[in-house]
This record gives C-alpha cells, structure tokens and sequence, in this order.
C-alpha cells in the first residue's frame, strides 16, 4: 500500500481556471478535486483529492502517493469510496500534472521554490479542470485509467522516455499481444468493444502490471518469493504473475463487495497457499 496523507491543504499560489461550457455552469455541492502531482509534466507521483461540502466549507483532504499511484487499483477503490462517500455531484480534475508534490510551507519553507522538483523550479501549473454534474467517481476514475494508458502506450511507440512504472505497464501490454490493436484507442471505445471472450483487457493488464510493481518495490515482499516458487514448480513467469494476479483480483472483488480496505495480511496468506 501507498502512503495516504490527510495534511490540511495549503496555497500553492498558482493560478487556476476552467474551461469548457459545464465549467461555467451552476456548481452543485458537493463538489470533488483531484489533482495529480509529480516530479516532472509526465510523472504522477501524488494525487490530491478534496471534497468541498457548501461554497464556505474548508476542503476535507486526502493524498495518496507511490510510483503507481495512477495504476494501484487499491488506489482507485479509495478515492472513488471517498468521493462516493460524501455524495459528490460535481468532479473537478485537472488536465495533466498540476505541479510538483511537495507543500509549501510543510515540505520546505514558505515562499521558496522546491528544492527537491527542479523540473518546477520558474513555472507555475494551471488547472484546466472538466466538472460534471451526479458524477459517478468510478467512471470518472474509468475514463482516465484509459487516458492514460493510451497516452503511456503512444509514447513507447514514439520511443519517449518512461518512468520505470510505465515502461514496466507498455512491457505488460507487449506481453498481451491479443490486445494490441486496443491500446490507442482505449478511451474512445465503449466496454463492449473493449472486452474480449469475457476479459477486460484493461482490468488484466491493470492487475498483471500492478503484480510487477509490487515485485519490483518488494511490497508485499512475499510477491517475488511466491513467483520465484511457482516458476520453480514448472510455471512461466507470464503464467506465475497471473497465477498470483488471481488473488490481488479477488482481494479487490470484496473490498468493493464489503466496502472494506485493502487487507494485506488476507492477502499475503492466500499468496502464500499457492506454493504449499
């Protein structure tokens, strides 16, 4: 599990602004913010979600941060729980990488710049944000997932440089060739034309690539000894990750069936039943 913050939001003095014809019309409360964070304009290291309950109310924070913040699946069941649980009827997202993820003030002294972010060092982020009214938090979360695996796949067809969380996605998505005439195009098909003979694709690949991070993090440590154990016995690593992928997918079936967290002593105890 990623590290998740409840740090009272402060200023980051950056101008904002909405665009678009929803953006100017009537606010319905409670509103929702997420904003995504990163060390750079192409790394999302932090996402900042706040709910605003009336016009005058203080913003209630949550932050979640980790290399695959944006891909953690765990991640997604909480902020869409968080934002479902206060009611939420409008979204506010922002259009990229707002900024760098440290705060300051709390992170390092009031009206300097990171020191730890040069990337940001002389620029300021704008939020372009896209505001929907009776949101529904899982498709929103839904809609970017595919965004931003199109957008990691088109640049490793371009040979751009990726974060090592996002090489090791495109990787996964190479090692699912059956799929392959699907990642350009991921959010401008409907679900029935996504999935295939009862997979969905995106949810696979998802669960195969978070099996990868886990192993390359050692977090859970008993990941890697699990796969390392199962190729032992006779299994590819392919068939090894998918093998362990089962249980993170079961594991997330019942935190959205009993609306409960993440249970990583459940789940470590199941991983280890596969190689007994």
């Amino acid at each position: 599990m990623k590290k998740k913050d409840r740090r009272r939001s402060r200023s980051r003095r950056r101008p904002q602004r909405t665009t678009g014809r929803r953006a100017r019309s009537t606010v319905q409360y409670p509103i929702a913010t997420i904003a995504y964070y990163g060390p750079d304009d192409k790394t999302v290291t932090k996402i900042a979600v706040g709910i605003i309950e009336s016009e005058d109310a203080e913003p209630i924070m949550e932050r979640w941060y980790g290399p695959d913040v944006m891909t953690n699946p765990e991640v997604q069941v909480q902020i869409a729980g968080f934002i479902e649980a206060h009611g939420v009827r409008s979204v506010a997202i922002t259009d990229g990488v707002l900024g760098c993820p440290h705060e300051e003030g709390i992170d390092f002294p009031a009206g300097q710049e990171c020191p730890y972010c040069p990337f940001w060092r002389g620029k300021q982020g704008i939020q372009v944000v896209d505001e929907t009214q009776d949101a529904d938090p899982y498709q929103e979360l839904k809609t970017l997932t595919r965004q931003r695996m199109r957008l990691v796949w088109e640049s490793a067809q371009l040979n751009l440089p990726l974060s090592d969380e996002d090489a090791r996605l495109v990787e996964v998505m190479r090692e699912h060739p059956e799929y392959s005439d699907l990642w350009g195009r991921l959010d401008e098909l409907p679900d029935e034309e996504i999935e295939r003979g009862g997979v969905n694709p995106i949810l696979h690949v998802t669960i195969h690539s978070t099996i990868e991070n886990q192993i390359a993090d050692g977090d859970p440590k008993e990941v890697r000894r699990v796969v390392e154990t199962l190729m032992r016995q006779g299994l590819s690593r392919h068939e090894a990750i998918h093998r362990v992928g089962s249980v993170l997918s079961e594991e997330i079936y019942h935190i959205l069936k009993d609306d409960r967290p993440f249970d990583e002593p459940g789940y470590i105890r199941k991983l280890r039943r596969l190689v007994r």
